[in-house]
């Protein structure tokens, strides 16, 4: 009898181990049996026990909570969208337009002929030196063929046709102590509605405009 007790205990407390259920009443009941001092007491325990056992066993087990679904995975990426384009800020001229004039408006530079030409139609009075899309040339160099001082302003003439006068208002060169041959000069993009001329031999760096 002891044997079928333990037998049936154990089946219990294995399979109450994993279902709270009816079979962890008959495990209570027979724990409860264990702890009867009086041998035919307990033994009388054991056997009211034991009656209930199959029907614990055969019980159908509670059932477990549904286990939570998988969350989604997504079956494509998504491209992030595409950053916003930013335009192009166009480069403002307006305060040199307020100190010295608005400059006129010119083609793109690529050729030396072209090199300075916005101003010959005002005279030299207004100039756009600064650098726009589509030009190719910033600079450009000439021997002096001949000089001329107004006011102590110079203007020079190049052995490519052109003339170039130094624009009023700074410093005034005052004058030249070699013939026109002797001197070379390189003309290039300046500020201040100016290309800058730089002549051989000299340090500082003449302000002009092209008159012809």
């Amino acid at each position: 009898m002891k044997n079928i007790v333990f037998a049936v205990f154990f089946a219990l407390s294995t399979v109450g181990a994993v279902n709270a259920d009816p079979r962890d009443d008959a495990l209570s009941a027979m724990l409860r049996c264990s702890g009867v001092t009086n041998k035919a007491q307990r033994l009388s325990c054991y056997d009211s026990a034991v009656v209930h056992a199959p029907g614990a066993l055969n019980s159908t087990p509670a059932s477990m909570p549904a286990a939570p679904p998988p969350p989604l995975v997504a079956t494509s990426a998504v491209p992030p969208p595409a950053p916003a384009v930013v335009p192009r800020k166009k480069r403002s001229n307006g305060f040199m337009d307020r100190l010295f004039g608005a400059a006129p408006k010119r083609a793109p530079q690529t050729t030396v002929a072209q090199f300075g030409s916005e101003s010959i139609a005002n005279g030299g009075q207004r100039a756009a030196p600064y650098a726009i899309d589509g030009d190719t040339i910033d600079q450009i160099s000439a021997r002096l063929v001949a000089y001329e001082f107004n006011g102590g302003y110079v203007t020079v003439t190049l052995d490519n046709g052109q003339t170039w006068r130094q624009t009023a208002g700074g410093e005034a060169l005052q004058s030249l102590s070699r013939p026109p041959l002797s001197y070379s000069a390189v003309i290039s993009r300046g500020g201040g509605g100016s290309y800058d001329m730089k002549l051989s031999g000299l340090a500082r760096v003449v302000p002009v405009r092209r008159i012809r």
